[in-house]
């Protein structure tokens, strides 16, 4: 019926210590006793709705509406500033329910807002009063709604990972798939000459033509030769997407992701070593990853060149880190110990920037 206590519920938890409020009001600002039930159930009621799994609709229902009405009723009949407890239902309406203000439970928020607003209108004594209501509902409203699109940018980045890891699954498996027709292409051929050599070759060998046998035997020992370089030639080919390739896909993942991106690459048309192009690759993935799912940013420039080696500079304008341990991007940095590479993160913020040399060369 409830779920157990999980870390992304200790947000919820820490609102609690509002709760003191009411019940200090007790003591301190003479709040009638029937005051202290009513603050319990809502206790009662908001953990629920933390902990009440999806199926329990209607006791959730019941639980949203006590929040509701325990909010407009000690708003309006024992202290006006409990209209801030209104914090509590909106982040679980964002945030524990993901809805926004066109659903069954933003349309019953507003509702008991405006009823607290009219009610204040209607009873305040001073236009002081009146205007000070109006003003913590709008800040109310604007907090709620900056939630709304943040969750909702947050979404958005989310289904954009998820899309390219699964686009990136399906490039994968078109890449197998075709590989293995590639192989199936090559070594059929190959196999079904080398059958067709040998029976050839059994049959001189039964007419003791020693010197056909040898022809077809030498013809054999050619066609393995040669099926042998295609397959590695075939390999190499389709081991790894080419660097300018990922690049391409990398930037078309942050332009969906609304990061405007300046790519300069000056490596394009150089050959590099396997090892390096799949390093290089794998580390520019890691690093647009992080800036789509945590940096913030709504700008990024990319660069690739030649320096003492191959250097990697990437930068954004995003939140950056708030402190540097040493350990940062640390998944970067067990890829570069790969190449002999090392990163250097040059600015933690404002701008973020990272720059990455690897000490591997190229082929010619």
């Amino acid at each position: 019926m409830f779920y157990p206590f999980q870390k992304n519920f200790l947000p919820y938890y820490v609102g609690l210590v509002f709760v003191s409020f009411p019940l200090l009001g007790l003591k301190y600002f003479g709040y009638p006793m029937w005051t202290s039930p009513l603050t319990f159930l809502f206790v009662v009621a908001y953990m629920g709705l933390v902990h009440l799994k999806p199926r329990h609709r209607f006791l959730e229902e019941v639980f949203w509406h006590y929040l509701l009405f325990y909010i407009v009723l000690m708003s309006s009949v024992v202290n006006g500033n409990m209209m801030w407890f209104f914090f509590f239902p909106s982040n679980l309406l964002v945030w524990r329910f993901e809805k926004g203000w066109r659903s069954y439970r933003g349309y019953s928020l507003l509702v008991a807002i405006l009823i607290m607003i009219g009610v204040f209108i209607t009873y305040s004594p001073t236009m002081t009063d009146k205007v000070a209501i109006v003003l913590v509902t709008l800040f109310i409203l604007g907090m709620t709604t900056f939630q709304m699109q943040t969750r909702e940018e947050e979404a958005l980045k989310d289904l954009l990972y998820r899309q390219s890891q699964e686009n990136q699954v399906l490039v994968a498996e078109n890449e197998r798939n075709r590989i293995g027709r590639d192989l199936h292409d090559t070594l059929g051929h190959t196999f079904a000459m080398m059958s067709l050599k040998t029976e050839l070759a059994l049959k001189q060998l039964d007419k003791d033509n020693i010197e056909a046998v040898r022809k077809e035997l030498e013809e054999i020992n050619q066609i393995s030769r040669t099926s042998m370089q295609e397959v590695r030639t075939l390999i190499n080919h389709l081991k790894y997407r080419s660097l300018e390739e990922e690049l391409l896909a990398l930037q078309e993942l942050l332009t969906m992701s609304h990061i405007e991106v300046s790519l300069d690459n000056q490596l394009e048309g150089e050959v590099l070593l396997p090892m390096v192009s799949s390093s290089l690759v794998m580390i520019l993935r890691e690093l647009v990853t992080n800036i789509i799912k945590h940096a913030e940013a709504s700008q990024c420039q990319i660069c690739l060149k030649r320096d003492n080696g191959i250097v990697v500079l990437v930068s954004d304008n995003g939140k950056g880190f708030s402190s540097l341990t040493g350990t940062e991007l640390h998944s970067v940095r067990e890829r570069l110990t790969l190449v002999s590479g090392e990163m250097e993160i040059v600015s933690p913020k404002a701008p973020t920037l990272i720059h990455i040399r690897l000490e591997e060369g190229v082929n010619a």
